[in-house]
């Protein structure tokens, strides 16, 4: 904690942020245990249930790059506690929905709050410590998010085996809730500078005029798609498959979640390293044979598992350093930036959720790995052959 602890950046901040992030993990990627009952308690089937992850995403996406602006005008800790109150509200109403419309509207809900704090507590770091201590202190906080994902997603799985699916929602949004109060206590307040306005327009031309930020957008957002792709389908692919119930899955999504905080912390240290584009491009490739070759190899269950947990390590290893590079790109609108960058991480949760979806309906599993294999090429493409040749990577601090 302390290599990472600055002016401004209490361990107190530090700690209420990683539970935050945990949370926020949680909520995103928590149908993913329960996509099978879901589907059979609405009567539809498992890509319709896949749909209510994608919502999730598109909230997000389109909350994101408008709070940015906001974040940057009036201060982080009134987006963050805003954002937490949505985030625990949308979700208890998800545990009371009584039909999937009403479940759809809740999940946009939490979707809208969870959008307004991973990128703002990053801001919040790039605010306040130095450019060399941005890439471990983001690749923490990552780790921290994807915590959720080895416990918090687990732990769904399993309330959802002992007492259906209102459980989980319950008490998720119940722990969701308790944050707010030390996330307020912990955070200084933020004040609107005089006469400053939003000034959304002029915000979003500092970052969209530039071609380097588009670069590091494309690549988050096709990365991810494999990346949230592989998290949604990897319980009902092993229930449909391997006759697992969600119990079963458990210990599996909590492979995939220390996978994911592996390749959090590698790439947070990945991100200060001068070849890190060449690095990032060879991963990411790799990334998605791995993701691809899960849906389609006919091996025994935990062996196929272990694929899983590899490419959970390889394809998370691209968020800490794409997000520090965005960071260094956006100069005073990190908010913004940072907005934008959630909105193209949706906007790959939407490809691996809802694409995913028809991927399935079209041609089974194997056809989902095709698609997260042909994601992963893409971001593999921009990263290797036009961000490592930019003059802004190079020029800017930020690149090779």
């Amino acid at each position: 904690m302390t290599a990472v602890q600055q002016r401004g950046v209490s361990s107190w901040t530090l700690l209420s942020f990683a539970a935050v992030a945990f949370m926020a993990r949680t909520v995103m990627l928590m149908l993913g245990p329960l996509l099978v009952i879901l589907a059979n308690d609405f009567g539809t089937s498992i890509a319709m249930a896949g749909q209510l992850a994608a919502a999730t995403f598109v909230a997000w996406g389109i909350t994101a790059p408008l709070v940015g602006p906001i974040s940057d005008t009036y201060g982080r800790k009134p987006v963050l506690l805003i954002g937490v109150l949505l985030m625990a509200l949308g979700v208890l109403g998800s545990g009371a929905a009584w039909s999937y419309g009403s479940l759809l509207a809740t999940r946009l809900i939490a979707g809208a709050g969870t959008a307004m704090l991973p990128m703002t507590m990053m801001a919040a770091l790039a605010d306040n410590l130095p450019p060399e201590k941005v890439g471990k202190a983001v690749g923490f906080i990552t780790a921290s998010s994807w915590v959720g994902l080895a416990l918090g997603v687990p732990a769904i799985a399993l309330l959802g085996y002992i007492g259906g699916w209102r459980l989980p929602f319950y008490i998720t949004g119940g722990l969701s809730l308790a944050l707010w109060v030390p996330l307020y206590l912990c955070l200084p307040s933020g004040q609107r500078r005089l006469g400053q306005s939003i000034d959304l327009i002029n915000r979003f031309k500092v970052i969209g005029r530039q071609s380097a930020p588009w670069y590091v957008l494309i690549a988050n957002a096709t990365q991810q798609a494999a990346l949230l792709g592989l998290m949604t389908y990897f319980a009902a692919y092993m229930i449909e498959n391997y006759g697992w119930d969600e119990a079963n899955t458990a210990p599996g999504l909590a492979l995939l979640g220390v996978g994911a905080v592996i390749g959090s912390f590698v790439g947070g240290f990945i991100a200060g390293r001068a070849r890190r584009l060449e690095w990032l491009a060879a991963i990411s490739l790799t990334s998605g044979a791995v993701t691809g070759l899960f849906f389609v190899l006919d091996v025994s269950a935990w062996i196929l598992v272990a694929v899983a947990f590899v490419a959970s390590v390889l394809v998370s290893v691209s968020m800490p350093v794409l997000t520090t590079l965005i960071m260094h790109l956006a100069g005073q609108s990190r908010g913004t930036a940072g907005g934008m960058f959630t909105t193209s991480a949706q906007a790959g949760g939407v490809i691996g959720s809802s694409a995913g979806g028809l991927m399935l309906s079209l041609g089974g599993y194997p056809a989902v790995g095709l698609l997260y294999l042909v994601a992963t090429v893409l971001s593999a493409s921009v990263v290797g052959l036009i961000m490592r040749r930019s003059p802004a990577f190079r020029l800017g601090g930020v690149g090779t």
